[in-house]
């Protein structure tokens, strides 16, 4: 991002505005009236504004350049000024840490789709062992980026400068399953606004539910009784062949909808279900089969292949184009992610509400979730042209993007313009609460692509036990492969 008169203009209007409010906020104690000691009241200067990051104001680096690699389709950055909040806010993010780190942010945007995977990881191990500093920091989707770790590719980053993963705009529990022997090569954090748009949830049409007598789910969630079970009796009878084509077709009116194999994913982390658990040693033992998740596997696939009740859009006993069925007040429940919000405030003419993941059991103590694969993750490359700037700049956006973009996206965008009321609100931060994080999950794809084992037997409505058979050998030699793999990169 280059500097012009007019965009510092903006800034430094920016910086005028937001010192205004931060004086005009400030909740902390006093001591007395300045004026009664005679003394001066300080003047609040740029430089004493309030940040979340502890980065030095003397901290500068000389014009040096920061090379930002984004997944283009996740419109993560902006190179100007729309008018559009998120937008504008993104700017403005990379602005102030530019004038304050005195750095030129450089953001490179690469395509990323799932058939296109293979080549956009390979950009980036190509840059790095070529050391062409094409990327300083490269960012990917939360499926598929873990898998270069094993390879050398990111750099340890609790061992640089200026970075501190213990702030609030990092992830702290992804941290903590992520971390490898103490190490972290990859974070995530509000640096991108898919730590809000991928996080998992139900929602539910509200006019629906009044006209078929039903109980509130809002206040059952308050009760800390929205269960799997409780929904389930929910959806009992709401079926209706509305198209009048005498079977169950995409056209009908259902109570509850999977879109695919992934909508199915949030109700492992809701249940409590993990791929692996850390031992005591902090290394991943499998965990995933048990009579827990044979009994949720039967829950799910009775859900998406037997009742009529629920329908599932993806592959496997029968395909239905589910997509537009809940907007059109069509489905009583659907599986949706924070993203989808947006479109229902626009295509829905019925009442919604957004509600948790339901929990297994009354006795389970919160409500969980899942923040979806397609979240982005964070390193910084080994080829770093310098390690300084570059920590300092990931970990001064990170702070920016707390205090500027994910209220923009949150408060403004999920919050007040598509929240209906304020108990919405209260959901959407009760729900975020509940994202937990799995290493299994994480690194799957790393080990014999783990990740996309529960999915695969869906989608090909196969047998959970002889699938998971036929790969736990596989996988678990594959989790001591690839620490083998990482621990090597210190020798």
């Amino acid at each position: 991002m280059k500097h012009t008169p007019k965009t510092l203009t903006i800034l430094l209007l920016i910086a005028s505005m937001l010192t205004s409010m931060l004086a005009g906020c400030g909740g902390g104690e006093t001591t007395g009236d300045p004026a009664d000691t005679g003394e001066q009241a300080p003047v609040e200067t740029e430089t004493q504004r309030i940040y979340a990051d502890d980065i030095a104001d003397d901290v500068k680096f000389d014009g040096q350049s920061v090379k930002f690699m984004w997944w283009a389709e996740n419109n993560e950055f902006s190179e100007e000024l729309s008018g559009e909040v998120v937008n504008d806010a993104k700017f403005e993010r990379d602005l102030s840490v530019e004038t304050r780190l005195n750095i030129d942010i450089v953001n490179v945007g690469e395509s990323y789709t799932w058939d296109t995977k293979d080549i956009y990881l390979d950009k980036i191990r190509t840059s790095v062992m070529a050391n062409d500093g094409a990327y300083d920091v490269a960012s990917g989707q939360y499926a598929t980026l873990p898998g270069l770790v094993g390879e050398g590719i990111f750099m340890d980053m609790t061992s640089l400068n200026y970075l501190d993963f213990t702030k609030p705009y990092w992830v702290q529990q992804l941290i903590e399953e992520t971390s490898i022997n103490g190490k972290l090569y990859l974070a995530s954090g509000d640096l991108t606004n898919r730590t809000i748009e991928q996080v998992w949830c139900i929602l539910a049409n509200d006019t629906m539910r009044e006209n078929l007598g039903l109980e509130d789910p809002v206040d059952l969630v308050h009760a800390g009784t929205w269960t799997k079970d409780v929904m389930n009796t929910m959806i009992n009878g709401v079926y209706q062949d509305t198209d009048g084509d005498q079977t169950k077709s995409a056209g009908d009116t259902f109570g509850l909808l999977i879109g695919d194999a992934n909508c199915t994913f949030p109700f492992l982390n809701a249940f409590e279900i993990s791929y692996t658990t850390l031992n005591e040693e902090g290394y991943p033992e499998l965990t995933f089969y048990n009579e827990k998740t044979i009994e949720a596997w039967e829950f799910l696939m009775n859900w998406c292949f037997t009742i009529p009740d629920a329908v599932y859009g993806g592959e496997g006993r029968q395909y239905f184009d589910v997509g537009s069925a809940f907007e059109e007040g069509r489905a009583l429940f659907t599986v949706a992610s924070f993203g989808n919000v947006k479109g229902c405030v626009e295509y829905m003419e019925d009442s919604f509400a957004i509600l948790p993941m339901p929990k297994w059991d009354e006795q389970q103590a919160g409500y969980y979730t899942w923040l979806g694969e397609s979240n982005t993750l964070f390193g910084i490359v080994t080829s770093v042209s310098d390690k300084d700037a570059t920590a300092a700049a990931l970990e001064m956006m990170a702070a920016e993007s707390y205090r500027l973009v994910s209220p923009a996206i949150y408060e403004i965008n999920m919050k007040t313009r598509y929240a209906a009321d304020s108990e919405m609100s209260q959901m959407f931060d009760l729900i975020r609460e509940g994202v937990v994080f799995n290493f299994g999950l994480a690194y799957g794809f790393a080990m014999n692509q783990m990740n996309t084992f529960w999915k695969g037997q869906i989608s090909q409505n196969g047998n959970l036990s002889s699938g998971w058979a036929s790969q736990e050998k596989g996988y678990k030699a594959a989790i001591d492969k690839f620490y083998e793999n990482v621990e090597a990169l210190d020798q």
